[in-house]
């Protein structure tokens, strides 16, 4: 146990003075506060940045909708002062499309807008054709021009839309309690949507992001015979055993210091409560178990091969299976008691990653489905590292070409 540790202080130690370590302990921390920070100190300047005048042609099929188009222009102008629109009316005509696009090519324009004349009666819609493409501005001029359309058509029913407005403009206050503990939580939508995602990543680059470490070290110490004065002083599985366990340390520091800030910024942001006990525990029981599955498969392949790029060709269908959690992440956070994020939970390599986005969605998650995905997950980490020692044992001395998926089953049989 002594050399285990050993081995493990050695493999820490050296992790942790790498340049790469230092700067992603620092970098990663200082890109979220950053990203936070800035963010809102640019969509503030934003806003008052001044622009150009932007000109927009409308071409109203329907005579009624214009002028209620311009009371929204106007609204939106004395709000943004900075960045105007300005309307020119278009007298009706068949062929004005092209002649508009033209303009608008040209620069004489920036949008042109074209309204059908059922428009008002719900049986038609519009046109809406721009020189760029930013989101918000252009979702903007969607609700400016519905809203318009809206009040054309309350008007055509003798209805008044300044008052329907100023009904639909009083907000009912409604304040949100957690349904388990009853204390008020976040009314920030975003953030609450975004939650289970942070809680995934953050697992993903503290078990794949780390344990690939353990893949880069041991090639490197292979090719340069630097394992083969470790193995004069120390068994094959206590060096593998070492080399786990300091990844593992380093691992928790990293994921430790990157959740301190983000529940520093979560405090900042008054959403502190969405970084429950709950949520931090379930994080770390599947944290260890996921790394040291990751990490043992990870230094089977690196004992084997001799060179980066043969282990990067065998990591690969691993590195896939670990990204289905990415790509579905926000199916599994909405639908966390689905069918798919139920099997998806029970696929060992990803289960940290896919139960942490469905208690974070759904914390109610019933407890025997922890307990048996807990289970699963240790019963394979006893699996990979039995395998992943059963190869190290033979790989780590061997040198040419790397073996096969058939080799790799012979070293295991009689290993």
């Amino acid at each position: 146990m002594d050399k285990i540790l050993a081995v493990a202080r050695r493999e820490f130690l050296a992790t942790v003075r790498t340049k790469a370590f230092i700067l992603s302990v620092v970098f990663m921390p200082a890109l979220i506060v950053g990203g936070l920070l800035g963010g809102d100190l640019l969509q503030r300047q934003s806003a008052h940045e001044k622009r150009p005048i932007r000109r927009i042609a409308v071409l109203d099929h329907t005579g009624t909708v214009f002028p209620e188009l311009a009371e929204q222009i106007e609204t939106h102008n004395t709000e943004r002062p900075n960045q105007t629109f300005a309307l020119e009316q278009v007298p009706p005509g068949d062929d004005a499309a092209d002649p508009l696009a033209t303009r608008v090519r040209q620069g004489d324009l920036y949008a042109y807008v074209i309204l059908s004349p059922d428009a008002v009666t719900g049986e038609g819609g519009c046109t809406l054709a721009r020189k760029d493409n930013p989101l918000r501005l252009g979702r903007g001029l969607e609700e400016m021009i519905t809203d318009a359309v809206t009040a054309a058509r309350l008007r055509s029913a003798n209805l008044d839309p300044e008052q329907i407005e100023r009904l639909r403009g009083k907000d009912v206050p409604i304040q949100q309690l957690d349904g388990q503990t009853g204390r008020p939580i976040s009314s920030d939508g975003m953030a609450r949507a975004m939650t289970p995602f942070a809680f995934m990543f953050l697992l993903f680059m503290g078990t794949f992001g780390i344990s690939q470490g353990l893949l880069t070290t041991l090639i490197e110490e292979k090719s340069s015979r630097v394992v083969e004065v470790l193995l004069s002083a120390v068994s094959p599985t206590q060096l593998l055993a070492g080399k786990i366990l300091g990844m593992v340390t380093v691992g928790v520091l990293l994921v430790s210091v990157w959740g301190g800030v983000g529940f520093a910024s979560a405090q900042k942001y008054n959403v502190a409560e969405l970084v429950t006990g709950y949520r931090v525990l379930v994080a770390l029981l599947y944290f260890v178990p996921g790394f040291l599955l990751l990490a043992s498969l990870l230094a089977a392949i690196g004992s084997a091969c001799n060179e980066l790029k043969e282990a990067q060709s065998m990591v690969f269908p691993l590195s896939l299976i670990t990204l289905v959690p990415m790509i579905f992440w926000y199916y599994i956070a909405e639908h966390p008691d689905s069918a798919f994020s139920l099997v998806l939970s029970y696929v060992p390599p990803v289960t940290p990653m896919v139960m942490i986005l469905r208690i974070c969605a759904a914390p109610q998650t019933p407890w025997w489905q922890l307990a048996t995905t807990l289970a699963l997950l240790w019963v394979s980490v006893l699996a990979a590292m039995w395998l992943a020692g059963k190869v190290f044992r033979v790989g780590v001395l061997m040198y040419g070409k790397p073996p096969s998926l058939t080799e790799l089953l012979r070293w295991v049989r009689y290993s």
